[in-house]
């Protein structure tokens, strides 16, 4: 009877240690503001893959790139509410905020990805796909643009131009320094 009991519990056990243990990978990857810590969890074939996965997306090399120029310097904080699992592919269900929707007061953007590991429990593969609902962001980065345009129009032009925003790591870097004075000067 004890043999027979273990038999059913073990392989609970393991499934369930196996789940919490790819969940903190998850968490801890897309939550990771170093790009060097970033690429412990990618394969070397890693690609990403934006919407739907077209052509070859961004290699493990240009991915990384990507993400220093931008969300990595504003310190990404993205809370899962939601998962799936079906073999080696999560798919999950969250919502992405970071140090410049913070500043804004913007609730972050929500989107879902499809993650696949490969054989080492390495990341091999990620679509994105954000969330249509999203609220759009300018609306809240208005009053510190018209802000920014009085007090501090020759940086303001540095990191957003054309109604755009310029995302560079310096430009990131930039925007956390400007917005921390727009929240400072409007007290």
């Amino acid at each position: 009877m004890k043999k027979y009991l273990f038999s059913l519990i073990c392989p609970i056990v393991f499934v369930s240690c196996t789940r919490e243990m790819y969940e903190r990978k998850i968490q801890s990857y897309l939550n990771t503001s170093a790009s060097s810590e970033r690429a412990k969890y990618q394969s070397e074939s890693f690609h990403s893959y934006f919407e739907e996965k077209k052509g070859g997306g961004k290699d493990k090399a240009a991915a990384l790139k990507s993400f220093d120029n931008w969300d990595g310097p504003l310190n990404p904080d993205i809370q899962i509410y939601r998962y799936t699992v079906k073999h080696k592919t999560w798919m999950i269900w969250f919502n992405e905020q970071n140090d410049f929707t913070k500043a804004i007061v913007y609730p972050g953007w929500k989107g879902s990805m499809s993650i696949t590991f490969d054989r080492k429990g390495l990341l091999e593969e990620t679509i994105y796909f954000p969330d249509s609902t999203n609220a759009p962001y300018k609306p809240f980065l208005l009053p510190a643009i018209e802000w920014l345009r009085k007090n501090r129009p020759e940086e303001l032009n540095e990191v957003y131009r054309d109604n755009k925003l310029i995302q560079t790591t310096a430009s990131a870097n930039k925007w956390k320094v400007l917005l921390n004075a727009w929240r400072q000067g409007k007290k």
